[in-house]
C-alpha cells in the first residue's frame, strides 16, 4: 500500500511540475544586431560609414530599427535609412534564403565630442513570421578638432622658409580650372576660370588636340574627353573638373575643323504639356553632373547636335532641360523611342539606383496597377496594390545595369528591395446552402485561451494531489484504529483467561 501511495504522489507531483513549467516563458529566437564602423576616431569634416547588420539563425523575414546618435557631433548625410536630427529609421526585408540583412548609414563629423551610434526599439520577424527578440548593439565614435597649422622651417634655399598647411574642415567644393591650354589652336575668348565655353578654329584635317588643364585645387580631378576623335566640321571637347566634395564643373571647347555652318538651335521639347529647351554650355556651367556620367553628343531632330551625359554602364543617357522660367531638370532620353522621362536616383545598401520605366518585357507583380505619383518633384509611374498609395512599387536600375522593383514609402521617402512572395491558396468549393465562415483568432486571443487551459489543468492537478494526500491520511488513521481494536481484543481475552484460572483455583 505504501508503494502505491508513493507512486501516485510522484505521478501527481510530476503532473503539477509539468503544468507549472508550461507557464514559464519560452525564449524566442533572437535577431542579433551588430554595427561596423569605417572609422572610430575622426576629425571635424571627416565622414564615417556605419553598417548595421541584423543576423538570425534561420531565414529572416523583416526588421525595422531606430538608430540613435548625437546630432551635435554627427550629421546624417544619407544611406539606407531615413531621418536625421539624432534618429534614423532603417528597415529590411528578406527573400527566404537570407539569415542576415544590413543597412549602410553615412555620417559627417560636425562637432567635438564622443557619441554612440546605437540601435533601439523596432521589431523583427522570421521568414515563418515568428516574432524575434532583438539584441541591440552600439558603437562609439570620437570626434576631435583639426590639428593646428604646422610650420615647415626647412627652407628651400631661396629665403622662403615658412609654409603653413592645415587639414580642411570639409571637402573642398572648388571645381574651377586654374589654367587651360591647347595645342594646336587658340582659345576664343582667352581663358578665365569662370568662363566655361570656348571656340577653337583648326584646319579641316585636324584629328586631335592636346589639352593641358590644371585644377585650381590640387585635390580636384580633371578628365578630358573627345579630344582625339575630331572630324571635319563642328566638334566638342569636354573638360570635367570634379571637386574634392564631388561637385563638378564642365568646360566645353567648340572645336571647328575647317568651315562650319552656323548650327540652328534645337527645337523645344514638350513633356507632359510643358515646353523645355536644351541647356547651353554656359547654362551647364553651374550644374552638378551625376557622379560617373560622362559627356557626349547626340543629334536631336533636324540633325542638331546636343550635349548628353551617358551613365557609367552606358545603358542610357540623360540631358539637362530648362523650362520657360529657366528652371532645369535632368531627364532620361530614349532617342529611339523619342521619349523623355524624369531622371531620379536614390541610394540604398551602398549602391545607387535610377528610377526607370519598365519595358514590355518586364512583368508587373500580380495585383499591382499603375498609378501616377510625384516623387522628388517629378511625376512618375508607380504601381499600387488595392489602391494603397502609401507603399508603392517603383522600377529602378543600379549603376551596374541590374534592374528590379523596389518598395517606396511615400510618407518617409525610403526605398527597400521588393521580393515577390508566392502565396499558395487552397481551393475550396462553397455553396449558398453550405457556407461556413472560419473565425479568425488573433495571437492575443490564442495566448489568453492557452492561459485559461493551463489554469484549469493546474487546478485539476492540485485537486488530485489533495485527494491523494487525504486518501493517504485516511488509510493511516484506519490502520491505527485496527491496531487499537486488536490490542483491546487481546487484553479482553487475557482478562477472561485470568478470570477462568482464578475460578478453577477457588473450586479446588
Amino acid at each position: 500500500m505504501k508503494q502505491l501511495i508513493k507512486k501516485c504522489s510522484a505521478f501527481i507531483l510530476a503532473t503539477v511540475l509539468c503544468v507549472m513549467s508550461m507557464h514559464m516563458p519560452v525564449h524566442a529566437a533572437t535577431a542579433n544586431v551588430s554595427i561596423a564602423l569605417s572609422g572610430s576616431s575622426l576629425t571635424i569634416g571627416d565622414t564615417v560609414t556605419a553598417t548595421v547588420s541584423v543576423s538570425t539563425d534561420a531565414a529572416i523575414g523583416s526588421y525595422s530599427l531606430s538608430v540613435s546618435y548625437d546630432s551635435s557631433v554627427l550629421e546624417y548625410t544619407g544611406g539606407s535609412g531615413s531621418g536625421g536630427g539624432g534618429t534614423v529609421l532603417i528597415a529590411g526585408y528578406g527573400d527566404g534564403s537570407q539569415t542576415s540583412l544590413s543597412a549602410t548609414l553615412n555620417f559627417k563629423a560636425i562637432g567635438n565630442g564622443s557619441t554612440s551610434i546605437s540601435t533601439s526599439g523596432g521589431e523583427a520577424y522570421g521568414w515563418d513570421e515568428s516574432v524575434l527578440e532583438i539584441s541591440h548593439a552600439g558603437a562609439t565614435v570620437t570626434v576631435s578638432a583639426p590639428q593646428a597649422p604646422e610650420e615647415n622651417t626647412s627652407g628651400n634655399g631661396n629665403g622662403d622658409s615658412t609654409q603653413s598647411t592645415q587639414a580642411p574642415l570639409t571637402g573642398s567644393g572648388d571645381n574651377y580650372l586654374k589654367s587651360l591650354e591647347i595645342s594646336p589652336g587658340t582659345l576664343q575668348p582667352a581663358f578665365q576660370s569662370k568662363t566655361t565655353s570656348y571656340t577653337v578654329q583648326l584646319p579641316e584635317d585636324t584629328k586631335s588636340i592636346v589639352v593641358s588643364a590644371v585644377a585650381n585645387d590640387s585635390k580636384a580631378k580633371v578628365s578630358v574627353s573627345h579630344n582625339n576623335d575630331l572630324e571635319p566640321g563642328a566638334n566638342k571637347t569636354y573638360i570635367v573638373v570634379t571637386a574634392e566634395n564631388g561637385t563638378q564643373r564642365t568646360y566645353v571647347l567648340n572645336v571647328n575643323c575647317g568651315e562650319v555652318e552656323e548650327e540652328p538651335e534645337p527645337s523645344a521639347v514638350t513633356i507632359d504639356g510643358v515646353a523645355y529647351s536644351f541647356a547651353t554650355a554656359e547654362q551647364m556651367a553651374e550644374v552638378t553632373i551625376p557622379e560617373g556620367f560622362t559627356a557626349g553628343e547626340e543629334t536631336y531632330e533636324d540633325d542638331v547636335t546636343v550635349t548628353v551625359y551617358k551613365s557609367p554602364n552606358q545603358l542610357f543617357q540623360i540631358v539637362y532641360l530648362l523650362d520657360a522660367e529657366e528652371q532645369g531638370s535632368w531627364f532620361i532620353w530614349d532617342k529611339e523611342a523619342k521619349v523623355f522621362t524624369p531622371y531620379m536616383e536614390f541610394q540604398a545598401a551602398a549602391n545607387r539606383y535610377i528610377i526607370v520605366t519598365p519595358d514590355e518585357t518586364v512583368a508587373i507583380p500580380v495585383g499591382f496597377e499603375a498609378v501616377e505619383l510625384e516623387i522628388q518633384g517629378q511625376k512618375i509611374t508607380a504601381y499600387a496594390k488595392d489602391g494603397d498609395t502609401e507603399f508603392v512599387l517603383v522600377y529602378a536600375m543600379n549603376i551596374s545595369g541590374e534592374a528590379g522593383f523596389y518598395w517606396y514609402d511615400t510618407k518617409e521617402g525610403t526605398y527597400q528591395r521588393y521580393v515577390e512572395r508566392v502565396e499558395i491558396m487552397e481551393s475550396s468549393e462553397t455553396t449558398e446552402e453550405n457556407t461556413t465562415e472560419v473565425p479568425v483568432v488573433s495571437e492575443t486571443e490564442m495566448v489568453r485561451n492557452l492561459k485559461v487551459i493551463l489554469y484549469i489543468l493546474s487546478g485539476v492537478a492540485v485537486i488530485l494531489l489533495g485527494l491523494v494526500i487525504g486518501f493517504a491520511v485516511y488509510l493511516k488513521k484506519d490502520k491505527e484504529e485496527d491496531t487499537v481494536t486488536v490490542y483491546a481484543d487481546l487484553d479482553d481475552e487475557l482478562t477472561e483467561n485470568k478470570s477462568e484460572e482464578k475460578s478453577e483455583e477457588e473450586k479446588e
